[in-house]
């Protein structure tokens, strides 16, 4: 069990404290944890619990599962096995893109959070990983001028703190460590730098229109199985793929001044907006939600901040947020937490090392794709420039495959 923040750390391998258990947060502990870390994992809510997400898991992710110990699990779960996406313009013009293009003719797979998420947590909680689940991280500790742990405040309202060599933001989109950092005074010049660095990012990056992401899963959906569909609307994108239980998973992304419009009614939106799709209207008509709306505002997507002060490292949406409809959110979440737990692993007693070793591993990795990204994502918000991209690329199949798999690549 981890000791009060005052007890010093005599181990070899340093404590580390992860906060957020998602598909990042509990992957990059089970990671560590083989790696002979202590590590303890620190989630909000209750899990199973319902998560917004595509719940699209790419096939690359298969080869992580397989190197967490879980792939047997995630394939018994219950899900669909994706052998292609179809990206859907109003008009009903499509255009296809196989599973196989992305690994080696593997399928992709369609769970839920709920399930995913679950099995995840219970690998971490099985390889040594302390778990604490209903627990909110609510203050950063710091001596000396260095950030050395975690306040923690769990359901029933009892408070403590936990020592940490390493504190890992793990939180998603919401950074909730990165944002409690900010207003800490640490006092060198390492933090000023790198807030300064981190702002003139945000300024380089230029004003994104805010939106709101919106989730529910249906009965009834006239999707055919072994497949995922992607739906192009007046000011965003949805998509649609069965999970578990004879389920559909039903997400879509939407400018939040046409949410506005609807009053935020996420039925209103299906019934009104989404369905000018032609596809959509045919294979949502008649399911209904199972469960209530999820919804959640999304400021923007990019690099973030990967090493907000000294002792603290962001992964996963924390570290960097993709468009959803390329379907490599959950990829990029394994491939970060992979690729951090290695830069811990081989300099597990100097930050900098790790920051430095981290930052060039992940610019490697995802900058290429990020930037693609952006560019697409104009076509995913413009019905008008969305059907011509899905014309141009449906009668040429080698630019289908180069842009498909340049949502993967590295530089």
């Amino acid at each position: 069990m981890y000791s009060a923040v005052k007890t010093k750390n005599h181990n070899l391998k340093a404590k580390i404290v992860i906060v957020g258990a998602g598909p990042a947060g509990a992957s990059l502990a089970i990671r560590l944890a083989k790696n002979d870390f202590s590590v303890a994992l620190i989630e909000r809510e209750k899990f199973p619990r319902h998560k917004l997400c595509g719940e699209f898991i790419s096939p690359e992710c298969l080869a992580h599962f397989a190197e967490l110990g879980v792939l047997d699990a995630m394939l018994a779960a219950g899900g669909d096995r994706i052998s292609e996406t179809v990206f859907y313009a109003p008009d009903g013009k499509n255009v296809t893109v196989p599973s196989k293009w992305f690994n080696n003719e593997q399928n992709a797979l369609s769970l839920s959070r709920a399930e995913m998420d679950e099995r995840l947590l219970e690998k971490a909680r099985e390889s040594g990983v302390e778990i604490f689940e209903e627990t909110q991280a609510t203050g950063i500790l710091t001596e000396s001028g260095r950030i050395c742990g975690v306040k923690l405040k769990r359901q029933g309202g009892e408070t403590q703190e936990l020592a940490a060599d390493i504190l890992i933001d793990a939180t998603g989109r919401a950074s909730v460590l990165g944002k409690l950092a900010e207003k800490i005074e640490i006092q060198n010049s390492r933090f000023k730098i790198q807030n300064s660095e981190r702002k003139s990012q945000q300024l380089k990056s230029g004003k994104q229109k805010r939106l709101v992401g919106f989730k529910t899963h249906l009965s009834g959906a006239a999707i055919e199985k072994s497949r995922c569909e992607i739906y192009f609307f007046r000011g965003g994108y949805g998509g649609l793929s069965r999970v578990e239980n004879n389920l559909a998973n039903h997400c879509f992304l939407i400018e939040a001044a046409i949410v506005k419009e609807f009053s935020g009614d996420a039925d209103a939106i299906v019934e009104k907006l989404i369905f000018k799709n032609k596809r959509a209207a045919e294979t949502l008509g008649i399911a209904a939600p199972v469960n209530d709306w999820l919804a959640v505002s999304v400021d923007g997507f990019g690099v973030r901040n990967l090493n907000p002060a000294k002792n603290l490292f962001a992964v996963g949406d924390s570290a960097a947020f993709i468009d959803p409809f390329t379907g490599s959110g959950m990829l990029m979440a394994l491939e970060s937490a992979k690729i951090l737990s290695a830069a811990i692993a081989e300099n597990s007693f100097a930050p900098e090392l790790i920051a430095a070793r981290y930052r060039n591993l992940h610019r490697e990795k995802f900058q290429n794709r990020l930037r693609l990204c952006a560019l697409m994502r104009r076509a995913a918000f413009s019905p008008t420039f969305s059907s011509f991209l899905i014309r141009a690329l449906s009668a040429n199949e080698s630019a289908r495959a180069f842009l498909a798999r340049a949502t993967r690549r590295s530089l």
